[in-house]
């Protein structure tokens, strides 16, 4: 029978060996097999640091519903213009949000990956 507490990984590899020149190899291995770890890692905590913040959410949501130029986001938020196209930026900068410019107006709109954000979001 299985043991339930234990995941199933790809490969079992002898962990600390005791020989100095196989200690070596060993460390090595492990530094470049986690060098891919740490950069998606460090990848998923920024877009959770995005995440973490109430006013970014909620124009997430809003975008949700429909396209909002910045006036709107900044009176349904109750904050300045300033502090709105602060975290508009940051969400652009995530990719979380796209721009769509008419005339002299710029309407944003929520992107993919903002809708899977919020998706992932909502069963976490």
């Amino acid at each position: 029978m299985k043991n339930p507490s234990f995941s199933d990984s790809k490969s079992t590899v002898l962990c600390c060996p005791g020989d100095e020149k196989l200690r070596k190899e060993w460390l090595l291995t492990l530094e470049k097999e986690h060098d891919s770890l740490r950069a998606s890692s460090d990848e998923i905590a920024g877009k959770f640091k995005i995440l973490s913040n109430s006013d970014r959410v909620e124009i997430l949501l809003m975008l949700e519903q429909r396209e909002h130029c910045m006036d709107e986001i900044a009176k349904k938020l109750n904050v300045r213009k300033s502090a709105a196209s602060y975290h508009l930026g940051l969400l652009k900068k995530h990719g979380m949000i796209c721009i769509k410019k008419r005339s002299r107006f710029a309407y944003y709109a929520l992107s993919r990956v903002g809708k899977n954000a919020l998706m992932i979001s909502r069963n976490i």
